[in-house]
């Protein structure tokens, strides 16, 4: 199974706004939960578009540096914009930001629109209380600048007004980080070409992620203290198969951003790919170190200890990550290797069961599960599991011949 290799982790605060979630008020806790959803562009023009996803992105990028604030990963939230049969075009509005936002297991929901008049844009920002589905009026935030010369400083503005808003915890150092973060890249054409990455890496294609590496490349050339493009470049390489390069991608973001916790993860699993464990734990327990709630991290960690046998530890941390995110299929099929190894055989099916419940198709589980049910003398509904792989995979042609094979003996 492909590991979880984190672009973004966090949702970009698309939102101009914080991608923790906003308290009505002041922090009742220390952590703060928040779903950023895509800015509205008002001018309906693609000239404009730029801005929905580059501010979401470089604000998501920016609030991570604050600790006491949590965001919900960019993927989720897609995922929950897809499920609603929304796109990421600022089609979620007041109405149903609420339901976005328990489906996202968000306290608040932030999100907010943009205008560009003339070489003027102003960018507002508001939040929904996902209970009670209302908008503080008194926590609306309003920024206008010259477009495009002071989109980067606007963005810093954005931010720090929602957090001293929010009244969330934040030490000088942390929102020192935060507008550094904020107000790079300093060439509009590198962010512009970040963004055109970004969109093409989202297609989920060969050619899509072909052309998102080129337009990264492009946008390190034109800046080249520009971390988050080095992100993005280690993330779409890494998928190419080229973990050297991508390897190499990340430890650059990494120097330039020693605290990107989601970077490190990204570090570890093109290190596991190489075989180079030991570099691969480091890697993973600093990402963890950076962000204990990162469950994708504790995941990657597992399948990094179960390479070196390190098996009851390899559970424990699987287990971290489901206790961190309940509907995480990967770590669950993980755990379940971990106890098919260990000869647990009982417990690593219900394992099985549960990846297979929260991601139908994912064959590796769909085919180990066939096999142990196979082992029990359950012949029947093995069978039944080994068709539902032959379906999963019937765009691997070596992988197809051998589950055949594994059905003419039923």
């Amino acid at each position: 199974m492909k590991p979880v290799h984190a672009f973004i982790s966090v949702l970009f605060i698309t939102i101009l706004g914080i991608t923790p979630f906003l308290g009505t008020g002041t922090c009742e806790a220390s952590s703060v939960t928040v779903a950023v959803l895509p800015f509205e562009n008002l001018n309906r023009d693609s000239t404009y578009q730029v801005l929905s996803r580059g501010m979401c992105e470089s604000l998501i990028e920016g609030l991570s540096s604050v600790k006491s604030l949590t965001l919900v990963e960019r993927g989720q939230v897609e995922k929950a914009l897809r499920e609603q049969a929304l796109g990421l075009t600022g089609a979620v509005d007041e109405k149903t930001a609420p339901k976005t936002g328990q489906l996202l297991g968000a306290k608040y929901v932030v999100m907010g629109s943009y205008q560009v008049i003339g070489n003027e844009v102003k960018i507002t920002a508001r939040f929904v209380n996902v209970e009670t589905g209302e908008i503080d009026q008194s926590k609306i935030v309003t920024v206008t600048g010259r477009y495009p010369n002071e989109v980067f400083d606007l963005q810093n503005q954005i931010a720090s007004k929602l957090v001293a808003s929010f009244n969330v915890a934040a030490s000088k150092v942390e929102t020192d980080r935060m507008a550094a973060v904020l107000k790079s890249p300093g060439n509009f054409t590198a962010y512009e070409l970040f963004v055109k990455g970004r969109n093409a890496w989202l297609l989920e294609t060969e050619t899509g992620l072909q052309e998102a590496v080129t337009y990264f490349r492009k946008a390190t050339e034109l800046d080249p203290n520009y971390s988050f493009a080095y992100k993005g470049l280690g993330v779409a390489l890494y998928e190419q198969g080229k973990y050297e390069e991508a390897i190499a991608a990340d430890r650059k973001a990494i120097g330039l951003k020693p605290d990107d916790a989601e970077t490190y993860n990204n570090l570890g699993n093109a290190l596991r790919q190489q075989g180079k464990y030991e570099e691969a734990i480091a890697a993973l327990r600093k990402a963890i170190e950076l962000k204990p709630d990162l469950a994708e991290a504790f995941s990657n960690l597992g399948s990094a200890l179960g390479k070196q046998g390190k098996l009851d530890e390899a559970k424990a941390a699987f287990r971290k990550a489901i206790e961190l995110k309940p509907d995480f299929a990967t770590a669950y099929y993980g755990l379940g290797v971990t106890l098919m190894k260990q000869r647990k055989d009982g417990e690593a099916i219900a394992a099985y069961r549960k990846a297979i419940e929260l991601k139908p198709d994912d064959a590796d589980a769909l085919v180990n599960l066939a096999a142990l049910l196979d082992k029990q003398g359950q012949r029947k509904e093995a069978q039944g599991y080994w068709e539902r792989a032959l379906e999963s995979e019937k765009k691997n042609p070596n992988r197809v011949e051998w589950i055949k094979k594994r059905l003419e003996e039923h």
